[in-house]
């Protein structure tokens, strides 16, 4: 699996929420597209942090809740054929 990086300039506790997010869903098996998972956590992340976060591991944490109702959204949407 390709490591992809991600960097804030304006909080250095987002680049450890990405890597710890990164790190927990791969351990995972839950990336299923590296490029889609990492705009989705890096995009989600961005926001956390336009909209003041600064605990990392809350925003970690966020981000793959987040990411995981995505995936389930995704599979739901190939099983009823698209018709969510």
């Amino acid at each position: 699996m390709t490591h992809i990086i991600f960097s804030d300039y304006r909080n250095p506790a987002a680049e450890q929420a990405y890597e710890i997010a990164w790190d927990f869903l791969a351990r995972t098996g839950m990336i299923q597209d590296e490029f889609e998972a990492c705009v989705f956590l890096a995009q989600r992340i961005a926001v956390m942090v336009d909209q003041g976060h600064t605990s990392r591991i809350r925003m970690a944490n966020r981000a793959i809740t987040e990411y995981q109702h995505h995936i389930d959204e995704c599979d739901d949407r190939v099983r009823c054929g698209g018709m969510r």
